[in-house]
């Protein structure tokens, strides 16, 4: 299915997503013959969404323009950062 939406985006000239390629890593090297073989339009654009991964082909990397997203750190995250400058005095409050 991921290699007739490709040909067919490259065929009419539009944009084609292909999310969370890191979990079929060892299909990327179908992906990129079928990339060598297409002359797509020049409107044609393909978007990979990948968290990192140590067997991500670095040819496909290397002939991609990259994005990098990251995400904000959670919740706990900054509750734990803001407990950390507290001293244990601020937690006991004042009992007037």
């Amino acid at each position: 299915l991921a290699l007739q939406l490709l040909q067919q985006g490259a065929q009419e000239g539009t944009w084609v997503c292909l999310q969370n390629v890191h979990l079929v890593v060892s299909w990327l090297s179908v992906l990129e013959k079928e990339l060598h073989s297409l002359e797509p339009l020049p409107t044609f654009r393909l978007w990979l969404t990948t968290e990192p991964h140590p067997k991500f082909p670095p040819i496909l990397l290397q002939q991609s323009l990259k994005v990098t997203f990251e995400a904000p750190p959670g919740l706990k995250k900054n509750m734990q950062n803001a407990f950390s400058m507290w001293s244990p005095q601020m937690f006991q409050g004042s009992r007037s």
